[in-house]
């Protein structure tokens, strides 16, 4: 249901914000995206330890809330509103992210850990694909169906509201499920004391080792991911139904590498499975920036996606 949510909600949001009538500029939808990333950022550390403290069912409970400030986003028009909206939720939503993989990992053997986290991106991305159609063509559909102006360039943001409400409304079905949740009785538990003063870190080295890289590729990601649909929109004219369907294409391959990962993994290595899907998709971000057409750019954001992400598992 967070796949098809989040499908959804991916495709159009940053659209509708661009929408002539609800006038916001790119400079905005980057800040958008940027308030959001750093409360990500800021609340990951703390979260965890919340994560630790009531246990992994509440804490993605707790994630869930995010959505319903999510509606906020829809209807709220002040550039002040939006910007603590998108706040608040990347500080509650990261609560639930963060949970999520040490819940899998609690609940699984070593070896079966690669392929667990395999099916859960691809079950993931499977969903988002069909959720990138349907929000590639919901908005026009619902805008036609109501009489309204069809269109990027003087749509109605009535047919794309609905839309978002419609991708708010599948994730928090979530919460069936996960209600059903029995949770293992914690027996050790970190003291905020320990917390603070990092004591229960055993090597620092190795901790920057892994922060230089995630550094550098989060801050090259920022610069490129949050934008693209609008880059298809305003460099090629794309319609939105293209861009649901470039979208979706770009789910089901990365689907396939995710679930292909552990297979590359078993035969390189994964320090040198994610090196090199991680380099391999270079060239196609550049790719994406200089192709003549849409067929050719859409092509290289499909390959980037499906390589760059394939490593997480």
């Amino acid at each position: 249901m967070q796949g098809l949510s989040f499908g959804i909600w991916g495709v159009i949001f940053y659209l509708y914000l661009n929408l002539p009538e609800v006038g916001f500029e790119m400079d905005f939808v980057g800040n958008m995206f940027s308030v959001g990333a750093i409360a990500t950022g800021l609340v990951a550390l703390p979260a965890g330890l919340l994560c630790e403290r009531i246990g992994p069912k509440k804490a993605l409970l707790i994630g869930l809330i995010a959505n319903f400030i999510s509606l906020i986003q829809i209807v709220a028009l002040q550039p002040t509103i939006l910007l603590l909206a998108s706040l608040v939720s990347g500080l509650i939503g990261t609560v639930g992210w963060v949970a999520s993989t040490p819940f899998m990992m609690e609940n699984s053997k070593q070896e079966e850990r690669s392929y667990l986290f395999s099916f859960n991106w691809a079950v993931m991305m499977v969903m988002s694909v069909i959720g990138n159609y349907i929000g590639g063509v919901m908005p026009n559909s619902l805008n036609a169906f109501l009489g309204l102006p069809t269109g990027l360039e003087f749509g109605s943001p009535i047919g794309y509201r609905i839309a978002l409400a419609i991708s708010i409304g599948l994730a928090l079905v979530a919460t069936f499920p996960i209600l059903l949740i029995k949770e293992k009785k914690v027996v050790q538990r970190q003291k905020m004391i320990d917390f603070l003063a990092l004591r229960n870190i055993r090597s620092h080295l190795v901790i920057a080792k892994f922060m230089i890289p995630t550094c550098l590729i989060g801050f090259g990601a920022g610069f490129t991911v949050p934008l693209l649909n609008n880059f298809f929109d305003l460099r090629f004219y794309a319609t939105m139904g293209q861009i649901g369907i470039i979208s979706a294409l770009g789910s089901v391959t990365l689907a396939v590498g995710v679930l292909a990962a552990p297979l590359l993994s078993n035969r390189l290595g994964k320090v040198k499975s994610v090196v090199m899907c991680q380099f391999s998709s270079m060239p196609f971000i550049m790719l994406i920036t200089l192709s003549p057409n849409l067929t050719l750019a859409s092509t290289a954001y499909i390959a980037r996606g499906a390589l760059m992400n394939m490593q997480y598992p």
